[in-house]
């Protein structure tokens, strides 16, 4: 089983992070269902034309991660924090 921790930032001054309590079959899955998240994450704030990089993170029961970052084309990536739990969440 895999757990999913979503980071996504505009532009590096605001983030949206997302820790949702579903457990996913594999990695694949986890960063599949991450993906969708970010997009909707940025269609619903609204800020298309804003630099946009998502970091998705899957972690599994046996200690293995694997991070995903989808961003913008030439974008400059953001400093994400260590822990996204400590990034305001936006709902």
């Amino acid at each position: 089983m895999f757990h999913l921790v979503l980071t996504t930032c505009f532009a590096g001054i605001l983030c949206y992070a997302s820790e949702p309590d579903v457990d996913y079959i594999s990695a694949e899955r986890c960063l599949q269902q991450g993906a969708i998240l970010s997009g909707l994450a940025r269609a619903q704030l609204k800020f298309p034309r804003m630099p946009q990089t998502s970091r998705i993170v899957c972690s599994g029961i046996d200690g293995s991660t694997e991070t995903v970052y989808l961003g913008q084309a030439g974008a400059e990536m953001p400093a994400f924090p260590d822990d996204a739990l400590s990034l305001p969440a936006i709902d």
